[in-house]
């Protein structure tokens, strides 16, 4: 499955091709879309500080969260360069949203493309960041506003996950025989209100099946809908493989990481005979950082 970009998922990042190409020195494409040279992009350059992408986070109260989402900020920022690209969050964290936009209206940006940095589309993605695009356009009629889509199942988004899956296996290989066919891969989302985020989270399961050939999926919520985690790690334990493979299908680490992995021990403990494993969220990545500029792209041209 090829990456976005033309690069190949099977081979490490060819970095070098990239800056040969990027230099005209080469004739390879380079590898993923965020190594292009910026005249590329479909997010139009007329004066380097006229265009903006404003990202926006949810919000935690966890440092971890926090430090890992300005980590991403720096890689767009340095990929995108010398396009400005601003943080914002929706809650509990600052600046808002409308202070960030302040922020670019004061700068001198005439056109901003808001990226939602959120897995699927739910309350917030439909109705919050709108909402408040509509204010902004009010209070800043200078400045044209766009909104990127969610990364939902993006093939970097699903690349990044099989990532995250493979390393965590990798750690534990030597304690275990078990192998991907006698794997349970069971997916943990946050859940919603939304049936056709929560369905979504489906197909993003089905995706991850076709990429990483386990034995099988199975997928539960932290909240709002069902199976819950604990019935999720029930369905799990009930089931005859070797090793479960639990994947929080999270962007950043926190405290709802954490209880996940608790829980985790604790059927662990009560299920010793199999091996039970808790991968990484998603984190700062170049994946990440590519399937963002695609989606602003896309927005950016419509």
């Amino acid at each position: 499955m090829a990456l976005p970009g033309g690069g190949n998922d099977n081979r490490p990042c060819p970095r070098q091709t990239c800056e040969q190409y990027n230099n005209g020195l080469g004739s390879a494409p380079p590898c993923r879309p965020s190594h292009r040279p910026m005249a590329e992009f479909n997010m139009p350059l007329e004066l380097p500080g006229a265009n903006a992408l404003l990202v926006i986070g949810h919000g935690t109260r966890e440092p971890q969260g926090v430090e890992q989402f300005h980590l991403l900020i720096e890689q767009l920022r340095a990929a995108l360069a010398p396009r400005r690209v601003e943080p914002a969050f929706l809650e509990l964290c600052s600046p808002s949203i409308p202070e960030a936009i302040a922020t670019l209206a004061t700068a001198g940006v005439t056109r901003v493309t808001a990226a939602p940095l959120l897995l699927f589309a739910a309350g917030h993605a439909q109705h919050d960041i709108p909402a408040l695009l509509a204010a902004a356009r009010s209070a800043h009629p200078q400045i044209e506003f766009r909104q990127a889509s969610c990364l939902e199942c993006h093939p970097a988004i699903v690349e990044l996950s099989a990532l995250r899956y493979r390393e965590a296996i990798e750690v534990g290989e030597s304690q275990t025989e078990a192998n991907d066919s006698d794997t349970l891969l069971l997916l943990v989302g946050r859940g919603s209100r939304e049936p056709a985020a929560n369905a979504e989270m489906f197909r993003f399961a089905r995706l991850r099946f076709e990429k990483t050939q386990v034995g099988w999926v199975e997928i539960c919520f932290t909240a709002l809908t069902e199976p819950s985690v604990d019935r999720g790690l029930e369905i799990a334990a009930a089931l005859p493989f070797g090793r479960v493979v639990v994947q929080p299908h999270l962007l950043f680490d926190g405290e709802l990481l954490r209880r996940i992995q608790g829980r985790v021990e604790a059927v662990g403990r009560a299920d010793p005979q199999r091996k039970w494993v808790v991968t990484q969220p998603l984190g700062p990545h170049q994946l990440l950082t590519d399937a963002v500029i695609e989606l602003a792209s896309a927005a950016a041209d419509r």
